[in-house]
C-alpha cells in the first residue's frame, strides 16, 4: 500500500483553488492563459479553463504553499512545432517563476526541450501521452518523468502490472472522455463561441436496419470510489479528479466526498462501507451506480472497449 494516495483537483481561478483546498485536497493542477490562442491553450485546454493572470497564479501559489499543498502545472499542449518553441518555454518559465512544484507535460517532444531546460522540478508524463505499456514507462522515466498519468481506460489488473516500473502513478477519479485520451477530435469546452455540449455522451439517430436514438459514441466512466481500497493496496499515489472550467461548486462537494472515502479507506473501510457512505450523502451517485460508470472495474461499458 502507498503510505498515501494524494487527492488532487483542479483550479482555474484563486476562488476555486481555495474552495478544493478547503475541500480536502491535497494537491491542485491549473493551467494558465496565453493571449496568443484562442481555443486550445499550451496547458492542453481551451479558455476559461485556465488561471487568467500570472499575478493570480502566483497568489494560488502562495496559498498553496501557505496550507501545505502543491501545485501542479499543466503545459501539457498536445502538439509542439517549432514556431511554439520559444513561446513554450516562456510559458514553462512564468509557472516555474510563480513557485510552481510540479510540470505535467503532454508532448514528447516538449518532454525532451524541458529535460534540456534543467527546471529543476519534477516532470509528470501527462494522460495525454497514453501510457498503456512498461515500454514507454521506460522511455519517458529516460526522459525525465518523475511521475505518469495514466489514461481512463483501464482496468485494476493492468494498472496493478504496471506498478511495478519503479515510478509514482496516477490516475483520474471522477468524471473523463468517452474516447481515449488525446485521441478524441469532437470539439468541446475549448473555447469556441457555439456551445456543442458533450458530443460523446450525446444520443444520435443511427439508421439503416437499427433505426433508433442511441447514445453510440457514449463509453465514460464516471467514478471510481468502490476501487478506492484497490487502488491505495495497488500503490497508486494520487487520485486526480477531472474538472478545469466546470462549476466550482460540484468540484468542491466532489473533492469532499473523495477525501472521505479515502479516509475511510485508509480507515479499513471496503468498497461496501464506501458505496453506503456516498449514497446516503450524496443520491446523485446512485445514477452512476445504476448505470455502472465504474472506472477501473468489470462492467458493460469497459467490455465494449475495442
Amino acid at each position: 500500500m502507498h503510505p498515501k494516495m494524494n487527492l488532487m483537483a483542479p483550479a482555474d481561478s484563486f476562488e476555486t483553488a481555495v474552495g478544493v483546498i478547503e475541500s480536502g485536497a491535497d494537491e491542485i493542477y491549473l493551467g494558465l492563459e496565453n493571449e496568443n490562442f484562442v481555443n486550445l491553450n499550451l496547458s492542453g485546454r481551451g479558455r476559461g479553463c485556465n488561471v487568467p493572470t500570472l499575478s493570480e497564479l502566483e497568489g494560488i501559489v502562495e496559498f498553496a504553499h501557505e496550507h501545505g499543498i502543491l501545485v501542479d502545472y499543466t503545459v501539457n499542449t498536445p502538439f509542439l512545432s517549432d514556431e511554439l518553441e520559444e513561446m513554450f518555454i516562456a510559458h514553462v518559465i512564468a509557472g516555474v517563476d510563480a513557485g510552481v512544484d510540479a510540470l505535467i507535460v503532454g508532448e514528447l517532444g516538449a518532454m525532451q526541450l524541458i529535460k534540456e531546460m534543467d527546471t529543476g522540478l519534477p516532470v509528470h508524463a501527462s494522460v495525454l501521452l497514453n501510457t498503456f505499456n512498461r515500454g514507454q514507462i521506460e522511455l519517458l522515466k529516460d526522459l525525465g518523468a518523475s511521475k505518469i498519468v495514466l489514461p481512463f481506460k483501464m482496468e485494476l489488473d493492468e494498472i496493478r502490472t504496471l506498478a511495478g516500473s519503479g515510478i509514482d502513478l496516477e490516475i483520474f477519479g471522477q468524471f473523463g472522455c468517452s474516447n481515449i485520451n488525446g485521441t478524441c477530435h469532437l470539439i468541446h469546452s475549448a473555447g469556441e463561441s457555439i456551445n456543442l455540449g458533450l458530443p460523446c455522451r450525446a444520443n444520435y439517430h443511427v439508421g439503416g436496419e437499427v433505426e433508433r436514438v442511441h447514445p453510440i459514441l457514449d463509453a465514460g466512466t464516471d467514478c471510481s470510489l468502490c476501487s478506492i481500497p484497490d487502488l491505495l493496496e495497488i500503490g497508486v499515489s494520487a487520485l486526480k479528479i477531472v474538472g478545469r472550467g466546470m462549476n466550482p461548486e460540484m468540484i468542491r462537494e466532489i473533492v469532499q466526498i473523495y477525501r472521505r472515502c479515502i479516509d475511510l479507506a485508509l480507515g479499513g473501510g471496503d468498497p461496501g462501507a464506501i458505496r453506503e457512505y456516498v449514497l446516503t450523502e450524496e443520491p446523485f451517485w446512485q445514477m452512476l451506480c445504476e448505470q455502472r460508470r465504474c472506472k477501473y472495474l468489470e462492467t458493460p461499458i469497459i467490455d465494449s472497449y475495442v
